[in-house]
């Protein structure tokens, strides 16, 4: 009996140790769990934390980049408007007394041959020398004077002849500084439209000085917009048909007269967010 209760003791013995090890092994083992699952939060916390320490250097990066170009582009302008020699003198149309600027672009072709005119619409911010490149493209991302620039400059279309298109076409970024055509959007505003000598633009060639009164603006979505920007017409009436389906198409309603006009030039920049343009169509008065 003695040797029976002895053995057991024992296996009871051997039994508590057994689980008692396996106990342990499972505290070890969680212990083990729950330091790897830590170490993989802070390698993720420390991942996240570096993309955003990233993504706040990028930013500020894009913002000073941002600032920069605006200011070259600002120099620029101011120096290059110095140039032009701009005078002003007052005429009228149709009993409106009307703002006509005059410059002269000789310096400006000698900084940059690609110079082709001058645009100004009052009471905006656009004032600018009119370029133009091979393409669409060049002066999307570069200045005046041909340095990488974010801001481009106010270009036309590459497909125009700016002296004998019947329709110029003239682009520039929607900038947030307002500067290019950031202001073009002025257009809109009640106050601005309420005032009829806002609605003629000035734009210059190289040869004369033009006044154009605009007859139509309104927003359309990018994949439209090529039906809405033909220059040259095969006919007198396709050129008038085109003229009554932009002006037909116009939010905004103006008194400006396009039978009789020959000539007309289109303002386009981007609108809002969702991939829109905003197209100003003005005909030539004067």
């Amino acid at each position: 009996m003695s040797r029976t209760k002895g053995k057991r003791f024992a296996d009871k013995k051997s039994k508590k140790s057994a689980e008692n090890i396996e106990k342990r092994e499972n505290n070890s083992s969680g212990k083990v769990k729950q330091t790897n699952l830590k170490k993989k939060n802070k390698k993720l916390y420390n991942i996240i934390i570096l993309i955003c320490i990233c993504v706040i250097i990028y930013s500020l990066y894009n913002i000073v980049k941002w600032a920069i170009e605006n200011k070259k582009n600002n120099e620029l302008l101011s120096e290059v408007q110095n140039i032009a020699h701009i005078t002003h003198e007052e005429i009228v149309i149709n009993e409106q007394p009307v703002v006509k600027s005059n410059y002269d672009l000789t310096e400006l072709l000698n900084r940059n041959p690609n110079t082709v005119g001058w645009i100004y619409v009052p009471n905006t911010k656009i004032d600018y020398p009119v370029v133009q490149a091979n393409d669409n493209d060049y002066y999307l991302t570069h200045s005046f004077n041909n340095t990488e620039n974010s801001a481009g400059w106010v270009f036309a279309d590459s497909s125009c002849d700016v002296k004998k298109s019947q329709n110029v076409v003239i682009y520039g970024h929607n900038r947030k500084d307002r500067s290019m055509f950031g202001s073009l959007k002025n257009v809109q505003d009640d106050e601005w439209l309420s005032n009829p000598s806002n609605h003629y633009i000035t734009f210059a060639n190289l040869d004369d000085t033009g006044i154009y009164k605009i007859f139509s603006v309104f927003v359309v979505n990018d994949e439209h917009v090529n039906s809405y920007l033909e220059t040259d017409f095969t006919s007198d009436e396709a050129f008038k048909t085109y003229l009554r389906k932009i002006k037909n198409t116009s939010y905004q309603q103006f008194d400006t007269d396009i039978e009789n006009t020959e000539k007309i030039i289109t303002l386009y920049t981007c609108y809002g967010a969702n991939n829109q343009r905003l197209l100003v169509y003005a005909a030539k008065v004067f």
